[in-house]
């Protein structure tokens, strides 16, 4: 219980071991309040005494620790950028295009309870309101040339945030081809294309006005209709040449997404495996592959192309390419950073690649996840199935991300659901998604059943939701059961 010295307002704060209670559990009828205002409580770990106490409003002090530009510190030797003050002191920053990455690190000094101060930030021009996640730093990627102001402010263990903050103006330069002298050149080049054009247009009107005749507006007329009957047709065939190209090129992309994908299943002793993709309208990108190593090892691995079209199959190329290259390797988070690695020397601008990789070595399984939706395992022992999920950046957009690694281990029975945002994402004509609880909870229905009647569930579960229309979207599954 917290007394305000300012307000004189008695809130009550939760407490937990880091504050010194013995213990959360307490017997009902062991309870006192004493004459003197205290408290008492008894529970198997023995008895507490609280008393009341006044709230700390002094709030912490902020200071900005480091800041990381293209994943280099400030403060390494290795940054190119040079500060006229220290980094405690800096209040704006001017940075060029291609240094858009950010990352700000910050801390909130007080000592009454450190690891309950709590955090939010702010990067006006990007984001809308102040973030409360708690955390002690902020990234924000590929950000566009404009002026921001990110801002940072904490609490004391008590909830009294230092509301003044602390503050820096970011300006990222734009590139000198979006510079006003660079638009200026651009306008004056359009204006004198326009002159041009009108000059020409008023010496050709004045050409024809001089050879114009009474005795040859009849026959002008019909040649005018004539030109206006051969520019529609014109423009016609042109059009349907431009619709049998797209159809053509869409039609391309299909193919090769499609020839990317393995033409044989791994058949191993202990593992039942079957897979489905049913192909958008406008290829989405999605792609699976499978590796098995000279020790017996399954790599798996299933993914998705940011993008449509030919770009997407452009990007389902390269990764399995490299899927070819890194499955051998036995650390899946060094294939994921040599991926981006290569994925970004390409030079595809915006374009990435969303993949899970899981590796299985007998009864072993790691599996990590670079933005893809969440994988379930279907535990038979306890008939409950698990999802796992991971927060992480697609392969290709940032260099040495962070990405995480699980371990579990495999018995008989247990099954493995891998699957694209085509199925959780579809919509019915009530503009609703199927969603990932419907996927778990029916998962946890079926899972006993073989891989290939789980697939044809969704499948069919996927065709009753749109009435049989084609997705917007590449729905793939991979289904892997433990014999």
């Amino acid at each position: 219980m917290i007394k305000s010295v300012s307000t004189g307002k008695i809130t009550f704060v939760n407490y937990d071991a880091n504050d010194g209670l013995g213990g959360t559990s307490f017997v009902a009828q062991v309870a006192l309040k004493s004459n003197a205002g205290r408290y008492y409580f008894g529970g198997e770990h023995g008895l507490d005494v609280f008393s009341e106490a006044s709230e700390n409003e002094a709030p912490p002090e902020l200071y900005l620790a480091d800041l990381s530009i293209s994943n280099v510190s400030l403060l390494s030797a290795k940054s190119d950028i040079e500060l006229d003050t220290t980094l405690t002191e800096i209040r704006e920053l001017e940075l060029p295009y291609d240094k858009n990455d950010l990352t700000f690190t910050y801390s909130a000094l007080h000592f009454s309870n450190p690891a309950k101060n709590q955090y939010a930030h702010m990067l006006e021009g990007y984001d809308k309101d102040w973030i409360y996640d708690n955390q002690r730093t902020a990234t924000y990627t590929n950000m566009d040339p404009g002026d921001y102001v990110f801002s940072f402010k904490g609490s004391n263990r008590d909830g009294v945030w230092n509301e003044k903050g602390k503050s820096i103006a970011v300006t990222i330069l734009p590139p000198w081809w979006q510079t006003t002298w660079a638009y200026l050149g651009y306008g004056l080049i359009f204006v004198g294309i326009i002159f041009g054009v009108d000059r020409v247009q008023r010496r050709r009107l004045l050409a024809k006005e001089k050879e114009r005749s009474q005795l040859r507006e009849a026959e002008l007329r019909a040649e005018a209709a004539e030109l206006q009957a051969k520019a529609a047709d014109a423009e016609r065939r042109a059009l349907q040449a431009e619709n049998e190209r797209k159809s053509k090129e869409l039609e391309e992309a299909r193919s090769l997404q499609l020839s990317m994908l393995p033409k044989e299943l791994p058949q191993l002793p202990h593992l039942d495996i079957a897979v489905y993709m049913q192909t958008a309208t406008e290829v989405g990108g999605d792609y699976y592959d499978f590796h098995v190593a000279l020790d017996g090892t399954l790599t798996v691995v299933i993914g998705d192309a940011t993008g449509h079209g030919m770009k997407a199959g452009t990007m389902v190329t390269t990764a399995k390419s490299l899927f070819n290259s890194y499955a051998p390797n036995p650390d899946i988070l060094y294939s994921f950073q040599e991926i981006t690695r290569c994925i970004r020397q390409m030079n595809f601008g915006k374009l990435s690649m969303c993949m899970t990789m899981l590796k299985i070595k007998g009864n072993k399984m790691q599996i990590s996840t670079a933005g893809m939706p969440p994988s379930f395992i279907f535990r038979r022992d306890t008939r409950v199935v698990e999802e796992h999920l991971f927060q992480a950046m697609p392969l290709g957009t940032m260099d040495k991300f962070p990405y995480e690694i699980k371990d579990t281990t495999l018995n008989s029975g247990d099954t493995i659901l891998l699957l694209s945002d085509g199925l959780p994402e579809l919509k019915n004509s009530s503009d609703e998604m199927y969603g990932y609880k419907n996927i778990r909870n029916h998962f946890e229905d079926i899972a006993g059943q073989s891989p290939e009647d789980i697939i044809s569930f969704f499948k069919n579960e996927g065709a009753g939701w749109v009435n049989n229309a084609d997705p917007d979207d590449d729905v793939t599954f991979v289904v892997i059961k433990v014999k």
